[in-house]
């Protein structure tokens, strides 16, 4: 048994997140947590609600509303949908409880007194208007690269670059569109070239990390690290520990900074870890996954997000303390493109989450997202492929062989059968589909896990028609039952197999063999074929597992985005 740690992105809650954030940090962590857990290891799967990022006061203001009031809103809509989408989290909590101030804080003062903090004066935008400074997505002017009018403080939204607001032709507040002016103010700084050298030594080290993404950070590394700030010129967010920070090392105006968010909002990974440690009653249990050294830690985030966890994480945990466990590998996913663009809710470009879940099978999204996941490539999520996947492969391969399978066994054979004596080629081809699936997914390789799971069920398909199960079982009886028993096997090593994909199909399958839901046991390996029953009892009404999508939505769907 293992110690395994899932890390997934923290999302800004000034808005119900999308399907692009399923596909690249939400779903692939469950995947991998529901296949740890059927592997018997004692994971730990934490996340939360990001409540500190500027979209979120940018909104509030919009709104006329209390930042904290907006975030915990949308923090309450996106646990309902998590929910939904059968993402399990161990603790989903947010950045904005005392226990996360208080971790974030004592971070802050390791930080600063091992020596990796530092105090810089720099310039940023000031509102004359406003009386105060103003940071990245209050701002807004003509992009340096592209010249698009309308780029952010922080990313141009037409060509894609990160942008510092310094860098912006004649910018202004979003808010009132009042000149900016450049201003002195001082803030606390990560030292990250004092990090260089140790971030690249375990960058160097992770064999396994994503050949694209290594090398973009090593990229990062190669221009070499720079001081970032910390601190940003606030009044929500996480307050600085000012009692406890000596006279000589605080900054100017520090009564009014709050520690900047990308800084603080990594440090959720040790924070939740902590809080349920103390919800678990057992104070010490987080440092099982952090100190323990056969334990792992993974996280999952993505392209967006990719400098903060494979440069800055890695640098505050080796700043904070040298023995504590670096991750041993960052799953950084690409984009996801609807019909070919960049999702975007400004430009009206996208899908309500609430409203792929009131009208398409939660499975079928599940399964076309595992399937097609933007591990290497974004994925270009188009209405024709999605309805053709569904149809083609999760209902027309997999569902088809179970419930022809079903069905011809309960009406020729009853509901009782042993399973001890499947032939051996289908036991060998049950077991590759266990080992293969394995490798994959401890590689992070969900796309190819997800095709293994489809080519035994094609194994399957292929097996019914070479022994022509429907003649068979009119003219020999018992070959034709040792046939379905050879069938009803790769069926029940499916209903394991399916699990982190389909966790709603998975349970409906264990239901009609007879089988309990799955349940996990710390300690206890299922996947693999030993684990299975050598007996099912199947269910006298056999009904479809998956559903087929009527091809008259693609084009009503697609005319929908075209309105907007």
């Amino acid at each position: 048994m293992k110690h395994i740690y899932v890390g997934v992105a923290w999302p800004y809650v000034n808005d119900v997140f999308h399907l692009g954030n399923v596909a690249g940090a939400y779903l692939p962590p469950d995947i991998f947590a529901r296949f740890h857990r059927l592997k018997g290891n004692r994971v730990l799967m934490v996340s939360g609600s990001d409540f500190h990022g500027t979209p979120i006061t940018l909104r509030a203001e919009k709104e006329g509303k209390d930042p904290e009031a907006v975030a915990s809103s949308f923090h309450e809509l996106d646990k309902q949908y998590l929910k939904r989408f059968f993402i399990e989290y161990d603790l989903y909590t947010s950045t904005h409880t005392p226990n996360h101030r208080k971790v974030v804080q004592e971070m802050f003062l390791k930080l600063l007194g091992n020596g990796f903090i530092t105090i810089l004066k720099t310039e940023q935008l000031y509102s004359e208007h406003s009386k105060k400074f103003l940071q990245d997505r209050y701002i807004e002017g003509e992009c340096p690269h592209c010249h698009a009018k309308d780029a952010r403080g922080d990313q141009c939204e037409s060509c894609g670059r990160q942008l510092d607001p310094l860098e912006l032709i004649n910018p202004v507040s979003k808010v009132d569109k009042s000149a900016l002016v450049k201003k002195e103010t001082e803030n606390y700084f990560l030292d990250l070239g004092k990090l260089q050298g140790p971030v690249k030594k375990w960058l160097v080290s992770r064999k396994n990390l994503r050949q694209w993404v290594q090398r973009e950070a090593l990229g990062w590394v190669k221009e070499g690290l720079k001081p970032r700030a910390i601190t940003r010129d606030m009044d929500y967010g996480v307050p600085l520990p000012i009692a406890k920070i000596p006279a000589k090392l605080r900054i100017h105006n520090i009564q009014h900074k709050v520690f900047y968010v990308w800084f603080e909002a990594v440090i959720g990974y040790l924070s939740a870890a902590i809080e349920y440690s103390k919800k678990k009653g057992d104070l010490r249990y987080w440092k099982s996954f952090f100190y323990d050294k056969k334990a792992e830690t993974f996280y999952f985030v993505g392209q967006d997000n990719l400098v903060f966890h494979t440069i800055n994480w890695p640098a505050q945990l080796i700043a904070y303390d040298t023995n504590i466990n670096l991750p041993t590998n960052v799953f950084v996913n690409k984009f996801l493109l609807l019909e070919g663009k960049k999702m975007s809710k400004s430009r009206n470009w996208f899908i309500e989450t609430p409203y792929l879940l009131e009208n398409y099978s939660v499975d079928a999204l599940r399964f076309y997202l595992a399937l097609n996941n933007p591990e290497q490539k974004a994925l270009n999520f188009t209405w024709q492929d999605f309805v053709e996947t569904n149809n083609n492969i999760l209902v027309a391969t997999i569902g088809n062989f179970i419930h022809r399978v079903l069905t011809l066994s309960v009406k020729n054979f009853g509901a009782s059968f042993s399973l001890s004596d499947v032939s051996q080629p289908v036991k060998a081809r049950i077991k590759k589909a266990f080992s293969t699936t394995s490798l994959h997914m401890e590689r992070g390789e969900f796309r190819l896990a997800t095709s293994e799971v489809v080519s035994l069920a094609s194994f399957g398909n292929r097996y019914v028609d070479k022994h022509q199960l429907w003649h068979l079982v009119k003219n020999d009886k018992k070959k034709a039952k040792k046939a379905a028993i050879d069938c009803l096997a790769i069926i029940q090593a499916l209903s394991v197999l399916l699990h982190p994909f389909t966790p709603q199909a998975s349970d409906t399958l264990r239901s009609v063999l007879g089988s309990p839901k799955t349940k996990t046991k710390k300690g206890k390996d299922q996947w693999n074929y030993e684990s299975l029953s050598s007996r099912v009892r199947l269910a006298k009404n056999i009904t479809p597992l998956f559903s087929k999508i009527d091809e008259s939505v693609i084009a009503k769907e697609k005319a929908k985005l075209s309105l907007r």
